[in-house]
């Protein structure tokens, strides 16, 4: 028998895995994490919650095993979130409303710095798998909503949180829809070749075309503002960016006359506000909403500098409108902006609009690592004009557990050991 010669020395690195040889357990149930944690964006909101929490519990844990979860007080948004919670507990001290449903809105704010925590310490690479796994999801909710509108799937559990929806779940899939399609963009302008190019394409091609089949205008709205953003960020040229705004303009411009849908929702919103009259009686969407925006700025007029104090918009509401009408069953004014600026007045909104601003500003100047984040904070932006989406937890949750797993990409790289 002849040996073998061992080699003199041995290779730099390993060999690449072969394509037929199995993936390890380890990769296998980071993939499997990553997809359930995605899925769980259009989950019931027990599921939202569960994804959301474990995750927030498992970056803390991470955090202080490392010795390092002190300096989660200096990442971006923090100092701003953390101020906005003082000013809502020491607005417990004056608010009329109930203090279990006061302490309630207040915890469901607090759990913004869980995104900080996750985006701290949440290695990127599964951060990645995360994202990368929302926009499968979201290309896979947008063609069952295309068969959906064409013909009624059978009701199922998923269907019914997601696609079939009612009330504000149905929004927020709409929501969820549009930053699949821009998150699934991000990732074909990073693809290096052509076939996942195309097949991220396809994916931003799904997500809309069931953003187009839904009744929902939340998405309807974004998704253009998400593409403009996500254009201009990867530009940073004045020709170049107005190029692609004149892109995402002329897209926009074709989705709406290929869309008979879509013109048709818009067509009504505008004729509810054509025949909008100053009056609690009004039970149009458009309208409803043009009449608590006026009852909130009246509230604003009356507590200016700190507000009525949190929790409180509710309990001031019902004692301005007739019981029994059907804009009293309204809990919200339907716009974190206004609601923020009713409960804890130019102050809380100040402190709102700095906690945004810190974080588009750090996504902004990630570059390309932080375009997710850029867009998860800028639905979590735009989406306030026209919904509580940090009052509401059904929004909340799926926003700030993928802003915190984007933020993880737009992390520093740790320096060099020397």
């Amino acid at each position: 028998m002849v040996s073998a010669q061992a080699p003199d020395r041995a290779p730099d690195r390993a060999p690449d895995r072969m394509p037929d040889q199995p993936t390890p357990w380890p990769a296998r149930l980071a993939g499997l994490a990553a997809a359930a944690l995605a899925l769980a964006c259009f989950m019931p909101l027990g599921s939202k919650y569960l994804a959301y929490l474990a995750s927030g519990a498992f970056a803390l844990l991470a955090l202080r095993r490392a010795g390092t979860l002190h300096a989660l007080r200096q990442a971006p948004g923090v100092p701003a979130t953390l101020a906005l919670c003082a000013l809502m507990a020491t607005s417990l001290l004056w608010t009329p409303a109930p203090l279990p449903f006061a302490l309630a809105q207040l915890g469901v704010f607090a759990l913004v710095l869980l995104a900080a925590a996750i985006a701290r310490a949440c290695p990127p690479d599964f951060a990645q798998r995360v994202l990368c796994s929302f926009g499968v999801i979201a290309a896979a909710v947008g063609a069952l909503s295309v068969i959906d509108h064409l013909a009624t799937l059978p009701a199922s559990l998923w269907l019914t949180s997601s696609i079939q929806a009612d009330g504000n779940q149905r929004i927020v899939t709409s929501l969820l829809l549009a930053l699949g399609a821009a998150i699934s963009g991000v990732q074909a302008l990073a693809a290096t070749t052509r076939r996942p190019r195309l097949l991220w394409a396809a994916a931003v091609l799904l997500a809309l075309l069931g953003l187009a089949s839904q009744d929902r205008r939340t998405g309807m709205v974004a998704v253009p503002v998400l593409l403009a953003v996500l254009l201009l960020a990867r530009q940073r040229s004045l020709w170049r960016s107005v190029a692609a705004l004149l892109g995402v303009v002329v897209l926009t411009a074709a989705a709406w006359q290929a869309s008979p849908s879509v013109r048709a929702r818009f067509d009504e919103g505008l004729r509810e506000v054509q025949a909008y009259q100053s009056i609690d009686a009004t039970k149009t969407s458009w309208g409803m909403r043009l009449r608590l925006t006026e009852h909130t700025l009246a509230m604003v007029r009356e507590a200016p500098w700190l507000g009525h104090g949190m929790g409180s918009w509710r309990t001031v509401f019902v004692q301005r409108v007739k019981p029994g009408l059907l804009i009293s069953t309204n809990t919200t004014p339907h716009n974190e902006y206004l609601l923020m600026t009713a409960q804890l007045g130019l102050a809380g909104l100040a402190l709102w609009l700095w906690l945004l601003a810190a974080h588009l500003r750090h996504a902004w100047r990630s570059g390309p690592a932080g375009f997710a984040a850029l867009l998860a904070w800028t639905a979590v932006a735009w989406a306030g004009l026209f919904n509580v989406v940090l009052r509401d937890a059904k929004f909340a949750l799926p926003l700030l557990l993928l802003a915190g797993f984007a933020g993880a990409l737009a992390r520093p790289a740790p320096a060099p050991a020397q």
